[in-house]
């Protein structure tokens, strides 16, 4: 079976140990039932005692299968991959750049791009401009 992992083997062998070992205690308690009523002999009460411990011990690896794998459980499955970081060039007055995936394609989600923030440099200083001073020495406006 290709794509079943042991997750699945493991529930299902509990599965089919705690069904296996319930039926099978059943019925011996029911066949003990009828042999009591009906006289049975003593190697027929030991055949039933037997099965009957069969059964409840099957019920109990049942149990125990399915906790042993519940417990084993994150170490079956592969850890989960860490973000992937992308390195952004600074290019003024372009936007955020665009994020493009390397890697394989089954990778955790990138991250969208933050846009990048540049400081702006200060406004020239504004000189006052006075109604007597000439036009081509007053600052561009």
């Amino acid at each position: 079976m290709l794509g079943e992992t042991k997750q699945a083997t493991s529930a299902t062998t509990s599965l089919i140990y705690i069904t296996l070992g319930s039926l099978i205690s059943v019925w011996m308690v029911i066949y003990y039932l009828y042999l009591r009523n009906h006289n049975g002999s003593d190697t027929a009460y030991l055949w039933v005692a037997g099965f009957f411990c069969s059964g409840v011990v099957l019920f109990l690896i049942g149990l125990a299968v399915g906790r042993i794998g519940n417990a084993s459980r994150p170490a079956e499955t592969s850890p989960a991959q860490s973000p992937q970081v992308i390195a952004q060039t600074a290019v003024p007055n372009s936007g955020p750049l665009p994020v493009t995936p390397s890697g394989p394609a089954m990778t955790a989600p990138i991250m969208a791009a933050q846009p990048v923030v540049l400081p702006v440099p200060p406004n020239p200083p504004a000189y006052p401009v006075s109604s007597n001073s000439p036009d081509h020495l007053a600052p561009n406006t």
